[in-house]
């Protein structure tokens, strides 16, 4: 039987602390060669009613124990939109307001369907618990000032995480829009317990910050040089996009670890004029290419140092990797089975009789 599992019972069962543990060991199991993921596959046509572009974006991940394999997949109208001096990409499925991403849980023991699930809170977790781990492997032990750009459900997850490793003191918090960035300081002062304090621009969120997330929708940079030398001694952050980064801070900045060195993939439909309007902004095109920096899962492993001083800065590219949600929608799984929630459906509705 298969149990469809969606995002309120994720919400119910899923805890932060359980997410960042799934995460630190399948990227241990990864070191090893006993994970997997293949990296992200863009389909895009310029199809889309009331979007610039269609896309179909999917990850597969496998993991060895417990042996689960997890595909997830999205189905997004693209549209892209300059909001406050930036760009911002926004995405629905059908309506705006409305989203599509689904994950497919497979026991990799005998191949059964074990879950189908919406995506919504699971896909936060699990970017959040791995933002953690990065934070717990190679930031300052002694970190207590988060900054975060960015007022959404990411930047909830990644306080959350963060918190949860590090002795977090104060976090604080700039958007454009002073309605989420008070929303946020509100709901997150009163889950965490810790003071959050509202930021004019990203630079005064940096100044003095052990560590910055950066939690946004934007197509252009939203952390610089100029950040960087303004965070402590010792500095480290963390995107969520690629394009969040500003090209000289990766020269700046004394190192970089990611999660995965094979870039995404894309294949496109269209004419050229067409296809022009896709972003063609280096920042953005980086996710198609190959990244060289080591992993995070050579420091767990300990292979690599990490991070050798107090002083040194530190960049963790928490790139997407599909075993996340092979590591992160198995404790999901188990625990809304054991609740007894989710919804069973049949497994012979997924097999047949007739070899394929």
């Amino acid at each position: 039987m298969a149990l469809l599992i969606n995002n309120d019972v994720t919400a119910r069962v899923l805890e932060m602390s359980d997410a960042v543990d799934a995460m630190e060991r399948v990227l241990g199991q990864y070191a090893q060669g006993l994970a997997t993921f293949q990296p992200r596959t863009d389909i895009w046509a310029p199809t889309a009613v009331n979007g610039d572009y269609y896309r179909w974006g999917s990850l597969l991940g496998a993991m060895y124990d417990p042996p689960t394999l997890a595909l997830r997949f999205k189905s997004d109208v693209m549209r892209w939109t300059e909001y406050e001096g930036a760009i911002t990409e926004e995405w629905h499925n059908m309506a705006p307001g409305t989203y599509c991403g689904f994950i497919i849980l497979i026991d990799m023991t005998n191949g059964e369907i074990i879950a189908l699930m919406n995506d919504g809170v699971l896909h936060h977790v699990r970017v959040g618990a791995t933002a953690g781990v990065g934070a717990k492997y190679l930031s300052r032990k002694d970190s207590r000032v988060l900054g975060i750009v960015g007022s959404g459900g990411m930047a909830e997850t990644y306080a959350e995480a963060i918190c949860s490793v590090r002795p977090i003191e104060e976090i604080r918090v700039y958007s454009p829009t002073p309605a989420n960035r008070e929303a946020f300081a509100n709901k997150m002062c009163e889950k965490l317990g810790i003071k959050v304090v509202i930021k004019d621009n990203n630079l005064d969120v940096a100044r003095d910050a052990d560590i910055v997330a950066l939690c946004t929708d934007s197509r252009r940079p939203v952390y610089t040089v100029e950040m960087l030398e303004a965070q402590k001694p010792g500095a480290f952050f963390i995107r969520c996009r690629l394009d969040e980064i500003d090209e000289p801070v990766l020269q700046a900045v004394d190192k970089i670890f990611g999660n995965g060195k094979e870039p995404y993939s894309e294949f496109v439909i269209g004419s050229p004029e067409e296809r022009a309007r896709r972003p063609s902004n280096k920042e953005y095109r980086r996710r198609y290419k190959r990244m060289e920096n080591p992993l995070l899962a050579e420091v767990i492993a300990g292979r690599n140092p990490g991070r050798t001083s107090e002083n040194e800065s530190i960049y963790f590219d928490n790139n997407s990797a599909g075993l996340q949600f092979a590591a992160v929608g198995r404790v999901v799984y188990e625990k809304a089975k054991d609740a007894g929630l989710g919804m069973t459906i049949p497994m012979d509705w997924f097999q047949q009789d007739i070899r394929n």
